[in-house]
């Protein structure tokens, strides 16, 4: 698993896919938050798909791959960490998931690395945090299409 806080940086000109928007899916039940976390990639220029539970997550990248997911840890139906797991499973390209969770215990962010998840952020976040976040995997997932992010 590389060091899931500094993939390597991709530059431009080094991607397969240099005209590739990103493939961002957010997954988070409450529609405010997926309302403001939508806005704020958009701002930044991501185009993002909504889905409001782990289910939905894995069957939409089933359906057709995301370079990243923002994974909510605490959903109804699946959560966060048996969704990752599920991802994980799936013999297709593998996105970065950044677990995105309200519990800042401590042991938490091992706790989604051990699910199968990149990285981590708290809520609440700063908007800069975010995009800063999905930047990253982002162009680390467009830079290395055939890396499974694990």
């Amino acid at each position: 698993m590389p060091d899931e806080g500094t993939p390597e940086r991709a530059h431009p000109g080094n991607s397969r896919h240099p005209d590739r928007a990103p493939r961002i899916l957010m997954a988070e039940d409450n529609v405010i938050n997926q309302r403001v976390g939508k806005l704020i990639l958009q701002r930044a220029g991501f185009t993002v798909d909504l889905v409001s539970d782990g289910n939905e997550a894995l069957e939409a990248h089933r359906s057709n791959p995301y370079d990243v997911i923002l994974m909510d840890c605490q959903m109804p139906t699946m959560d966060g960490f048996e969704a990752s797991r599920s991802i994980r499973d799936l013999d297709i390209p593998q996105p970065a998931i950044i677990a995105v969770t309200a519990n800042a215990l401590v042991g938490e962010r091992e706790k989604c690395l051990a699910a199968g998840m990149n990285d981590y952020l708290s809520k609440p976040f700063q908007a800069e945090q975010l995009v800063s976040l999905v930047r990253k995997w982002a162009e680390f997932k467009l830079a290395n299409p055939a890396s499974d992010a694990t």
